[in-house]
């Protein structure tokens, strides 16, 4: 017997072809449509993309200025702690130092100022007033009316006149008499009073030589 013959593959036939007029002038006319919708979608995908690196920024700003707050609030703590240390190490020094004694008292003013004005010759000393209770007590005791007193007592004793009752003494009060202060001139009134000094100098000088 001979070889057999091949058999072959048989396709199936397409029964018709058929074209939608439709469809195939939406193809041939869609150029611009399609490339203005692709266009759009472009934009779209764009501002899409810029929201999200906006928001990206915005976040990475956050967490630069969260961390910039964080290390000044660590620096402040540091620094506040480095405080607090030397305050307390110089408040130990303090107490281990001794106590205050108060004020220094002042240089006592005692001092005199001598004036020459032609025929006159005047020296002015200048004392400090006490202040204390027993320079007060003092300044009662020496004081010019409590002398009076005691020396119209005595003198009435003395004379014998003794009818009439010795009236008690009375308190005097040193704040009224108080010691009368130096008051310095100024330049103005010292010219007036040398000036008045001169013309009295002269007046009395012109009626001695008529005399």
């Amino acid at each position: 017997m001979g070889p057999q013959a091949k058999r072959r593959k048989v396709a199936s036939a397409v029964e018709e072809i058929s074209f939608d007029p439709t469809a195939r002038h939406d193809f041939l006319t869609g150029f611009h449509k399609r490339k203005q919708q692709r266009i759009k979608l472009a934009q779209e995908y764009a501002e899409k993309k810029a929201r999200e690196d906006k928001r990206e920024e915005r976040k990475k700003i956050r967490e630069n200025r969260t961390a910039e707050i964080q290390q000044a609030l660590d620096e402040s703590r540091k620094m506040l702690q480095q405080a607090r240390g030397s305050v307390s190490g110089s408040e130990s020094d303090s107490e281990s130092e001794d106590e205050w004694e108060g004020f220094e008292e002042p240089i006592p003013v005692d001092h005199e100022a001598e004036y020459i004005d032609e025929d006159k010759y005047t020296t002015v000393t200048v004392e400090e007033m006490g202040t204390t209770r027993d320079d007060l007590r003092s300044n009662k005791e020496y004081s010019p009316a409590g002398d009076e007193v005691d020396h119209k007592t005595t003198t009435n004793s003395s004379t014998g006149k003794n009818d009439k009752p010795v009236k008690p003494r009375q308190k005097v009060n040193s704040e009224k008499k108080r010691k009368k202060k130096f008051r310095y001139e100024s330049k103005a009134e010292r010219k007036l009073t040398q000036r008045k000094e001169r013309m009295s100098n002269r007046k009395h000088a012109r009626s001695r030589q008529e005399s």
